[in-house]
């Protein structure tokens, strides 16, 4: 092992001269001891913690972080115990079921046929809690349990010859992510008597081989997943934290690289990381700003237009964002609260407006993060508001809608997009809906990546989606966990966001391949602050069925439908609602069901869905209000059918275009949308509604008394 340790080393760094003068006079023994004092005692940045600061920073998490710091000691208690549930906000693939081993731990082990487990029991973010239960109460279980279970782990799982994924333990994404973790923990652990000489020399030069490892796995396929960010962050750390290892500058060299080459190729130009998942976003980001702080920590300069792009990143996330700080769980996301990393992000760039997004006050890992001087800093930054509420991020196909950016505002999520590869979900046109403090429509969620439950294949359907299917076919079509029969993309979107209003229009390619190709449209327009007016339409020459499907948080028996009008409407008590009103009735069908949902990996709950749907030739449209409902309103708007004329005078055909009123509780004055299924194109194509003449694909009339406000909205 002496031996093995100095050949890891730099034998230019004058360090290593105490060694190396050890061996030269035969005392082996006494080479560890000096690695040891020497690492004991380094003052590498980020490495080593003061008793005061780690005293000070404790006060801080027991007076401001009291769920987490429970979380972390209930979990660090429980390892000691080999007891692993995998809880923390951000683990990937958290689990609901705890597994205890009564001997050895099986690295090896798979739960449920869920092989995720046996990833991120790998991965050990449990030995993180375990090294800062250790520095909060100083008691020596949690750095012996740490060291016994690291020594097991190493000498049980040699690093294979060649990168492979054909394995439980040394996949490269594990070993990214577990590189992280053994550092952080050892921050911890260093000062600690179960911290041996040999056991120090050992987890050196594992991490030595991780280097090596990640340093080899790299390829063409790494530059455009998130499996590339992850293993560079691994490797970055490595080459930063053990500037002594004799191969650090280079893999210091290749970290940038990668950084550069992966933010280059995987965010898109809104800022938007190209899968498609707020999930996989938020962990690439996680990655990214470990990295930048790394350089900041080390006074190394990374390439500006990397800093830029994470910078960009964090900015979408903020707008991504629904008003209860979450991210909507489109693709393989769970219901994840980001203010974290927003928190993190906006001290690291200084950002006034990522401020905004995150927490009043340093939360659990950024206090670590951060240290007392970082929660100084970011506590004296003033939050700023973003310049603008509604947003679109046109490259990546993601349209966000709101009132505002309090807690109460309304906010409306619409998705015209790429699929986004293997974390994809057939999403296309789908619309997440949050008002008044409570999500109304949602996303099902991604519940486990394992083809044994059909739940999978089932939560990545359209059908899974707030969206529109043809014939009851899916738009797209999931073939298993990661692989599809077809994929539908986006044709184009149209986008306007004016103070009062927002429009946005998607299409889509999924039906394109049948005898008859069919293009469905789905136009949102937002009357801001009240409602949106959806309109779902499909031409067609045959006779075909356009189903709209909608998905509620709602446990079953809260969502009804009354008969004849039609209208679906949830029923929670002192809480926000939503109706969703039929303009016409004719020929439409609907139904109320349930369903499932997964808010985190493995966790499932019941919810409530509704279905209306038409069948016809020519154009079929759906046409519906969605409006949300204070906590404790019971009214809901008056909307009527309004009929629409040519300027000639002649009655128009609901094929050609459609008109509704909406008169709201409490207001005199009524909203008339008109929305025409085909633009504009001749002076036959001038409608007259309510006795007034307009010209527009969208338009809207405000009516109050004698008076008429008229504003082409497109």
């Amino acid at each position: 092992m002496v031996r093995g340790v100095l050949t890891i080393w730099n034998l230019e760094d004058p360090e290593i001269d105490p060694m190396r003068e050890a061996v030269n006079q035969g005392h082996l023994h006494d080479v560890l001891n000096k690695l040891h004092e020497y690492f004991a005692c380094r003052k590498t940045p980020g490495w080593w913690m003061s008793s005061e600061d780690k005293q000070n920073i404790t006060e801080y998490i027991k007076q401001h972080c009291a769920d987490e710091l429970e979380t972390v000691m209930k979990t660090a208690n429980e390892v000691v115990e080999q007891t692993f549930l995998f809880r923390f906000p951000w683990d990937m693939e958290r689990s609901i079921v705890s597994v205890t081993f009564d001997g050895e731990i099986d690295w090896c082990h798979i739960p449920d046929q869920d092989v995720e487990w046996a990833y991120m029991l790998n991965r050990h973010r449990y030995w993180v809690a375990l090294g800062q239960a250790y520095a909060m109460t100083g008691d020596e279980k949690y750095a012996e349990v740490f060291c016994r279970q690291l020594e097991n782990w190493i000498d049980r799982n040699p690093v294979p010859e060649n990168p492979t994924t054909d394995t439980l333990t040394w996949r490269p994404i594990e070993a990214g992510l577990r590189s992280v973790n053994w550092i952080k923990a050892f921050r911890y652990i260093i000062g600690s008597p179960s911290l041996t000489p040999p056991l120090l020399a050992k987890a050196l030069i594992s991490l030595h081989e991780h280097g090596e490892y990640l340093a080899a796995s790299f390829n063409s396929w790494k530059h455009i997943s998130n499996w590339g960010v992850l293993e560079t962050c691994g490797l970055y750390h490595i080459a930063l934290f053990f500037p002594e290892f004799c191969k650090s500058a280079r893999w210091r060299e290749l970290g940038v690289e990668r950084l550069k080459e992966t933010a280059r190729l995987q965010v898109m130009a809104d800022g938007i990381h190209w899968e498609q998942s707020p999930t996989y976003h938020h962990e690439v980001l996680a990655c990214y700003l470990d990295c930048v702080h790394l350089a900041n920590l080390n006074v190394v300069e990374l390439d500006g237009p990397f800093r830029q792009t994470v910078r960009e990143m964090a900015t979408a996330s903020i707008y991504w964002a629904k008003p209860n700080h979450r991210q909507p769980m489109l693709g393989d996301s769970d219901d994840s609260d980001i203010r974290g990393i927003l928190t993190y992000a906006a001290w690291l760039f200084g950002d006034s407006v990522l401020r905004y997004g995150g927490h009043a006050k340093p939360d659990y890992d950024n206090a670590w993060l951060m240290g007392m001087e970082g929660i100084r800093e970011y506590e004296a930054m003033m939050p700023v508001e973003p310049p603008s509420k509604s947003r679109a991020f046109i490259h990546s196909g993601h349209y966000t809608m709101r009132t505002g950016w309090d807690e109460e505002a309304l906010y409306l999520y619409f998705h015209c997009g790429p699929l986004g590869g293997g974390h994809g979900h057939a999403d296309m046109l789908h619309i997440d809906l949050h008002a008044y403090g409570r999500d109304l429509l949602t996303d099902l969620g991604r519940y486990n990546y394992s083809d044994h439950t059909s739940l999978r294949k089932a939560l990545k359907e359209s059908s899974a989606h707030n969206t529109t299917v043809v014939d009851g076919i899916g738009f797209t079509g999931i073939k298993d966990t990661w692989s599809y029969d077809r994929i539908a993309g986006p044709l184009g979107c149209k986008w306007i966001s004016r103070p009062d209003f927002d429009y946005v229009e998607g299409t889509h390619d999924g039906y394109l391949y049948g005898n008859e190709p069919l293009i469905p449209r789905r136009r949102i327009i937002f009357i801001k602050p009240y409602f949106w007016l959806l309109i779902d339409s499909l031409a067609c020459l045959e006779q075909h069925t356009l189903t709209q499907y909608f998905h509620f948080p709602h446990p079953p028996g809260e969502v009804l439908m009354e008969a004849d009008s039609m209208i679906c409407r949830t029923n929670t008590h002192e809480e926000a609602n939503l109706s969703i009103i039929p303009v016409n009735t004719e020929n439409l069908c609907g139904e109320v069901g349930e369903g499932v949902m997964s808010r985190e990996y493995n966790l499932l709950e019941p919810n409530s869905n509704a279905a209306y749907s038409k069948t016809g030739r020519g154009l079929i449209s759906i046409m519906q209000v969605l409006y949300p409902h204070r906590p404790g309103e019971t009214t809901s708007p008056r909307v009527r059918k309004v009929p629409v004329y040519r300027h000639t005078g002649e009655r128009v055909h609901d094929g050609q275009a459609e008109a509704c009123g909406v008169q709201l509780p409490g207001m005199e004055e009524e909203f008339i949308l008109v929305v025409s299924h085909r633009p504009p194109s001749g002076h036959y194509d001038s409608y007259v509604v309510e006795g007034a003449q307009i010209f527009g694909e969208a338009v809207l009339l405000t009516l109050l008394g004698e008076q008429e406000n008229v504003t082409v909205i497109i």
